[in-house]
């Protein structure tokens, strides 16, 4: 069944109910884990792996301890996923292909769990996904092969779609597989791309004017910039009257035109999934990687409209969240 819901903020109790700092009557010898996210904390990603994780029994100061580090820098996730290595932990995840590269590099003995990374074989993460072969395995999102869609869904609310752009990350070990899915399916419906890579968000406003000076209509945005401050690219879009899409639903919740991608509440639950069998004795490199079942198609019909943009039937029908 198709869902509709409208944009709505986290709530602060939520935040403060998923326990970030340890109660004082925490027990000892409960498990202790850490997380590394390429994020910001409190966003929608770390309140729904906090969600995922307490709903498999792990909640934070009570029945686990949890150790949670962010990083949106490649230095600053070295540091943390050294920090986490040498803490003595009984595992850590990794959310994130730059985090999970992170602490592959850190330790070889801790099991790490991935909650969503794009690519861990391309990254170097895993053996293969059926036989990860090392302390990694855990839920691998498939994000570079959106893109094609990604793109084709601009086509479709934009017919006039001729040249796009694709705003990547030079942080992220596996964006080459992002600039290839790019340019092959532009290719093919027969646009012109142009590949900006950056590594900081500061970097959006001459990136994004940089792409209007080639005549782009349209942004295909790496996901890793959608995760940590996905209205601060959104709002820079919508001034500039650039379409917008990428695989993270916290982009059209914050102002951007659409995303299609992964269900992170899946992968959450995946993630915690993997938690509690590492921690009943199974080993990371017996375990397959999964890949995601479902995928999800979010619009923003407000942002829509302010770009003049007139939705098809067809597409409105496809849509699992309309933001108004």
């Amino acid at each position: 069944m198709k869902r509709r819901a409208l944009n709505l903020g986290l709530g602060s109790s939520l935040i403060g109910g998923l326990g970030f700092n340890l109660s004082a009557g925490a027990q000892a010898g409960v498990p202790r884990i850490g997380v590394l996210r390429w994020g910001a904390s409190g966003d929608d990603a770390h309140v729904g792996l906090g969600k995922a994780l307490a709903a498999a029994g792990y909640r934070d100061g009570q029945t686990i301890m949890i150790e949670w580090r962010f990083a949106t820098n490649r230095e600053l996730a070295r540091r943390h996923a050294a920090e986490l290595a040498g803490m003595n932990l009984d595992l850590i995840i990794a959310s994130a292909t730059p985090a999970a590269v992170a602490l592959r590099d850190a330790t070889k003995s801790v099991p790490i769990v991935s909650a969503g990374v794009a690519d861990p074989v391309g990254a170097g993460l895993v053996a293969s996904l059926a036989r990860p072969g090392g302390n990694i395995t855990g839920v691998s999102t498939n994000l570079p092969v959106m893109v094609p869609k990604q793109l084709q869904m601009l086509r479709e609310v934009s017919p006039s779609l001729q040249r796009a752009a694709f705003l990547g990350s030079t942080d992220d070990p596996v964006t080459k597989l992002f600039v290839e899915h790019a340019q092959t399916s532009a290719r093919a419906l027969g646009v012109t791309m142009q590949v900006v890579l950056i590594s900081q968000a500061r970097e959006y406003p001459s990136a994004l004017d940089a792409m209007l000076r080639d005549g782009a209509q349209a942004v295909v945005v790496q996901p890793l910039f959608a995760v940590s401050d996905s209205s601060t690219l959104a709002d820079l879009l919508a001034h500039r009257k650039l379409l917008s899409v990428t695989a993270q639903r916290t982009f059209p919740l914050a102002g951007g035109l659409m995303s299609y991608g992964f269900s992170r509440e899946e992968a959450s639950r995946r993630a915690a999934s993997f938690v509690q069998r590492i921690l009943r004795g199974a080993k990371p490199a017996d375990l397959p990687v999964e890949e995601p079942t479902t995928y999800e198609l979010a619009l923003n019909l407000t942002t829509a409209k302010a770009l003049e943009l007139t939705v098809p039937q067809s597409v409105l029908l496809r849509v699992d969240e309309l933001i108004a």
